[in-house]
């Protein structure tokens, strides 16, 4: 500990380093006070911290920044605000540039809350094995993710592929604990998926906003037009967002005209996005949400419902209605901070309340060995995903399974073809 002549000799350098003259104002005066701050408190544990447990490393000085940082990140309690060392951040890019090894699934994390899933990626280990949006991980391989950072969680999620990881998640629907063990792949994400469904309906999903999705969305609508399209499903369910800007282009192509989407910032002010780029028809249209659909998926649903430019089918979406922006640090590291809350062209802001839908059709059938998501697995993936089940609990039970997976019925999608077949009809007579 320092005695008490160093703490008075500590305490003049403060008050003689805060004196400023006059022409200085509150501002420049704050910004030296907390760099002085930071800097004494570096130096005294340079200077007096000793190592005392053997798994300890010597602690640099660019340690303890980054420390100080995490630490301020932590105060907000955003669970979207994240400071990304150099590594995390290669990372997190990465991820949206579209492949990595790992589980499948988007992350949320409050701090002193246990690791909550936005959303399983489709046909990934994670989906596969019926994790669900909103399951709470208590646990990765036996350590609680109560006290764990986001990136830590993150971290332990990731390993080299065909590496397996044990997690236990809470589902609040059915009060119960389950044990599960996640085979890490090589996670390849197929943003868009289109096919023409019967009476000429067609279908296109989004699992996420990336970079140019909004582009093969429009080659996909137009090539189902061509084909005759009288009616389009457009399936953004288990879709966790992504990139504002290709959800104003995607949104674009369904509506004709006005704004899409605002935002207000940390000063209030307001930030508005109209329409742009090519608009595709008044084709009649069902748009397919769940609570797993967040962000980006939130802020087309919105434009589509208060437009009234199509119905929306499903659950209440996840809630939302943050933006957030990479600012790139100096020394390689990043920090993904929330910068505004957005809102639907009618002003409401869905954070933290989601969007209703329309028509509200609950998810109904069990997936795999319990509660679980199947939206619309491409055929070749499911055979797969069948396969695996015989070859994980044995042939006898696997059959029975595979069975049960085949008699399974997508409510929601049925919903929106039965609703489509009834406005063509209805246009038709």
């Amino acid at each position: 500990m320092l005695n008490k002549k160093g703490i008075i000799i500590l305490l003049i350098i403060l008050i003689n380093s805060f004196t400023f003259s006059k022409t200085e104002n509150k501002q420049d005066v704050e910004q030296r006070y907390v760099e002085l701050v930071i800097e004494s408190v570096m130096n005294l544990i340079d200077e007096n911290f000793v190592l005392t447990y053997e798994k300890q490393d010597k602690v640099t000085k660019e340690k303890l920044l980054q420390g100080a940082l995490k630490g301020m990140i932590s105060v907000l309690d955003d669970p979207h605000t994240t400071y990304f060392e150099k590594k995390e951040l290669e990372s997190f890019e990465e991820d949206m540039e579209g492949e990595f090894v790992g589980v499948g699934m988007v992350i949320n994390k409050k701090q002193d809350e246990a690791l909550l899933v936005v959303s399983p990626i489709e046909d990934t280990p994670a989906f596969r094995a019926g994790i669900k949006p909103k399951d709470r991980i208590l646990e990765i391989n036996g350590e609680s993710t109560i006290p764990l950072t986001s990136e830590e969680c993150q971290k332990k999620l990731r390993g080299a592929k065909d590496t397996t990881v044990n997690i236990k998640i809470y589902r609040e629907s059915i009060d119960k604990t389950i044990d599960i063990t996640l085979k890490r792949d090589i996670i390849e994400l197929k943003y868009v998926k289109s096919k023409m469904l019967d009476n000429k309906i067609g279908y296109v999903r989004l699992t996420q906003f990336s970079s140019n999705v909004s582009k093969d969305i429009e080659k996909s609508i137009i090539n189902l037009k061509k084909q005759g399209m009288k009616g389009l499903i457009f399936d953004l369910r288990t879709n966790p967002g992504g990139q504002l800007a290709e959800a104003i282009k995607v949104a674009s192509l369904f509506i004709k005209e006005g704004k899409i989407v605002s935002m207000k910032d940390a000063k209030g002010k307001e930030y508005v996005y109209k329409r742009e780029g090519d608009y595709l028809g008044d084709f009649p249209l069902v748009i397919l949400i769940n609570e797993g659909s967040a962000s980006a998926s939130e802020i087309v649903s919105g434009a589509i419902k208060d437009y009234k430019r199509g119905l929306l089918v499903g659950e209440k979406s996840f809630g939302k209605g943050s933006v957030q922006n990479i600012f790139y640090l100096a020394n390689g590291d990043g920090i993904k901070l929330t910068i505004a809350k957005y809102f639907t062209p009618n002003g409401e802001s869905i954070h933290e309340k989601g969007i209703m839908p329309d028509v509200e059709v609950k998810e109904k059938d069990d997936f795999l060995f319990f509660e679980g998501t199947l939206t619309n697995v491409e055929e070749s993936s499911l055979e797969e995903t069948k396969h695996e089940i015989i070859d994980a609990i044995g042939k006898s039970e696997g059959e029975e399974k595979k069975k049960e997976l085949e008699e399974k019925k997508d409510e929601q999608l049925i919903m929106a073809e039965s609703i489509l077949k009834g406005i063509i009809l209805y246009n038709t007579k």
